[in-house]
């Protein structure tokens, strides 16, 4: 007994060292991200940094999984990469998560898969994203960092926080308001009202600074030095000039000997095509118009501003000039303007005004500490109407297995099993086996009817799409954003391609759903799509698998800041703003569109007023449908009004507003009773669509609709009457 007890420790003595060896990760891995504070909604980036020991090549993938505790978000699979021994670090994106907990942490499972092994790290990595009940803004500073920045653009980057220009907290309220509203203002009285809003600097080296417009998106605003911009490469600079022209904002600080590469930059933000604003002279300084030490700009749907560096050095910017920089980059509406001019912040009394007229409407008798809680709260908020995407985009029928196969089948069945049993068995002298062969031949039939109806649901597959192209005054294509329903009969996976592209699930149930158009009660299933599975480089080329449950819709979209060609021949330059002030100007508009685009294309025109109550011009009477027919038709269910799910109060009317209107010019309380705009961020959310500032007079946007069989296509063309160029005056 003894000597087989050694005999056996002596074989695991031998094994062991192997089993070890098979079982030992030859590298360690920790994770570097540049904040802990990461934009709301905004793609994440970070660095698994490797330490690699291996004698030769130690090739495979990265695998990880994200979660929150029980909630999986995804699993991401790298694309292929070979380590030798030594240090690495690994880039990697993924696309905008937001948790619901107190420290905005997601957790990674990370693994090393190669041919023969796979290497499961034990530990748990943290990664910050954003948090669903709180908005944090991020101002990403270009710089090398290798010297301390001055004082004065340190005082300089600390205006352009968003809480430079917000009310100091605790607010105070006006309580002569509150009382005209509600009699028992004591709820008020004992809430610390806070905005709930933080701004975060991210330090990007000119070396990590983004190489596409995506990488942008984690960025509200960017900053670039001086000496950040000489470092810049002219991929780098592409990039940032694509995410300003998709809606980005921009501030240079200019020094007064550029190279060659920033001053293109520079002439390009600009955008003068019949003289160059920016120009160096013999000995390689910038000269310009001295009477100007910074322009503010209007590119595409973005904003940049380029202020020289002496300027901010030596104390030459007026306190117009100062205080206008963040009102413009922060893409303040117009009726702030007045405020702002006296006080250097932004008006929150717009905010409690519109909370209180809401909760009267709305909760005047269950009137509570947490609705109060929330009445300057600047996080996001689901637009209402968002479920006529779902209704527009659902399949008219699905792929059903054909009536004439199903009488077949049935014809059959029932000939087999009647005369065709009868003599057979009875030529055969066998009827008394008739119990036998009955529940053969029906068993039969019934997997001949499960396999044909299983190949007809594995191939009832719909996928449709909003496409929704951005276009600037010159009728350039500036961003493109792909809303898609994919919609299965059966249980399957689905793959979809992305390049230069980021890919957001979208959870359709929070956005709201209208029941007139309701046309499907199992869109409201409470199955859920499994968490996709990512499998490639993010956001450059990658695929999405996605298990889909049986008749339960999902939402995707793919936001690009490089569009692709638009599928049309018509031609956006030819249309003005003096054609849009006018009815006659307006109607020709239409009559182009509908020569060029087909008789069902919407046109709709939005105009700002000064009121803040935007003027809505709709042009969409097609010769073949009535306004009534159009009113309860499914194809044009994102150009109908929609009500609000709740009762109005004393009698108040209440505006109705579609969902083109919402994701067009915001009509919601929070953040968008401050700005006009964010910058891109291709969340899970319609937020970063809206563009139009309702209180400015000068804004226009020109809104085409074209429904279609397998794609419906948005054209949003935007127009400033009197851009706001390189004026260095006073708001006005």
């Amino acid at each position: 007994m003894t000597r087989r007890i050694l005999l056996y420790l002596g074989f695991y003595l031998v094994i062991m060292p192997g089993v070890v060896s098979a079982q030992s990760i030859p590298m360690t891995v920790d994770l570097y991200q540049p904040t802990q504070f990461p934009k709301s909604d905004g793609p994440v980036s970070f660095v698994w940094q490797c330490s690699v020991s291996t004698s030769g090549l130690l090739e495979g993938h990265f695998f990880v999984s994200a979660h929150d505790g029980n909630e999986k978000y995804g699993q991401f699979r790298s694309h292929d990469v070979a380590l030798h021994s030594g240090f690495h670090e690994i880039p990697m994106v993924l696309p905008p998560f937001n948790v619901n907990n107190p420290y905005g942490e997601l957790k990674l499972k990370l693994s090393f898969v190669t041919k023969n092994n796979r290497y499961d790290f034990k530990k748990e990595y943290s990664l910050h994203v954003g948090r669903r009940f709180q908005r944090t803004f991020a101002v990403g500073v270009c710089d090398p960092f290798d010297v301390q920045l001055s004082s004065n653009i340190k005082k300089f980057l600390d205006k352009l926080k968003f809480e430079a220009i917000s009310p100091e907290e605790p607010i105070a309220l006006d309580q002569d308001l509150i009382n005209s509203y509600f009699p028992n203002r004591n709820l008020f009285n004992n809430q610390k009202i806070s905005l709930d809003v933080n701004t975060v600097s991210i330090h990007i080296p000119p070396p990590e600074f983004p190489q596409l417009p995506i990488g942008c998106h984690q960025y509200d605003l960017l900053v670039i030095t001086a000496r950040g911009l000489n470092r810049l490469e002219s991929r780098h600079l592409k990039a940032i000039h694509q995410w300003v022209r998709s809606g980005g904002s921009l501030c240079v600080i200019a020094g007064l000997t550029p190279g060659q590469l920033p001053l293109q930059f520079l002439n390009d933000l600009i955008g003068k095509k019949t003289d160059t604003p920016f120009l160096i002279n013999s000995e390689g300084n910038l000269e310009f118009d001295q009477e100007k030490q910074i322009w503010f700009q209007r590119t595409g749907w973005g904003r940049a501003v380029v202020v020289l560096e002496d300027a901010l050095d030596e104390n030459l910017l007026s306190s117009n000039e100062m205080s206008r920089i963040p009102f413009f980059l922060w893409k303040l509406k117009e009726s702030q303007k007045v405020y702002y001019q006296k006080e250097d912040k932004w008006d929150h009394h717009t905010l409690v005004e519109s909370f209180l007229k809401t909760q009267k409407q709305t909760n005047y008798n269950n009137l509570n500490a947490y609705s109060i809680n929330e009445m300057l709260s600047l996080n996001y908020r689901p637009i209402f109407t968002g479920g006529a995407v779902v209704t527009s985009l659902m399949p008219a029928e699905m792929r059903v297995v054909p009536s004439w196969i199903i009488m077949a089948v049935l014809l059959g069945y029932v000939l087999i099993i009647g005369p065709g049993e009868y003599f057979i068995l009875g030529k055969l002298r066998i009827r008394r086996f008739t119990w036998i062969t009955f529940p053969l031949i029906s068993i039969g039939f019934a997997l001949i009817a499960f396999i044909l109806s299983d190949y007809f649901m594995q191939t009832s597959y719909e996928r449709k799409t909003l496409v929704i192209y951005d276009l600037d005054a010159q009728g350039d294509p500036v961003k493109e954003n792909k809303i898609e329903l994919i919609f299965t009969g059966s249980y399957q996976q689905i793959e979809t391609k992305i390049k230069s592209g980021l890919f957001t699930p979208i959870n359709h149930t929070e956005l709201g759903m209208i029941p007139n158009y309701n046309m499907y009660v199992r869109n409201m299933s409470t199955a859920l799509v499994s968490p996709p599975f990512y499998s490639g480089s993010i956001p450059t080329q990658y695929s999405v698998f996605q298990l889909m449950p049986q008749w339960t819709p999902q939402l995707n979209r793919i936001i690009n800041n490089y569009p692709e060609e638009l599928p049309t021949s018509f031609d956006w330059s030819t249309i003005r703003v003096e054609q849009l002030n006018s009815g006659l100007g307006r109607q020709k508009i239409n009559k182009q569109i509908k020569i060029a685009l087909g008789n069902r294309a919407q046109l709709l025109i939005y105009k700002g007023v000064s009121n803040g109550q935007v003027k809505r011009f709709p042009l969409y009477q097609p010769d073949d449908h009535h306004p009534s027919q159009i009113r309860n038709s499914k194809a044009y269910a994102l150009l109908n009004p929609a009500f609000h799910n709740y009762q109005r109060y004393a009698g108040q009317q209440q505006v109705q507003h579609s969902f083109m209107d919402d994701i067009c010019v915001r009509n919601q309380m929070g953040l968008f009773q401050i700005i006009s705009q964010t910058s891109p961020s291709g969340g899970n959310n319609y937020e970063d669509l809206s563009i139009l500032d309702p209180s400015d007079p000068k804004q226009w946007l020109v809104v085409v609709y074209v429904p279609g069989k397998d794609q419906d296509t948005i054209y949003r063309q935007f127009f400033v009457a009197d851009n706001e160029t390189n004026s260095s005056k006073t708001l006005k």
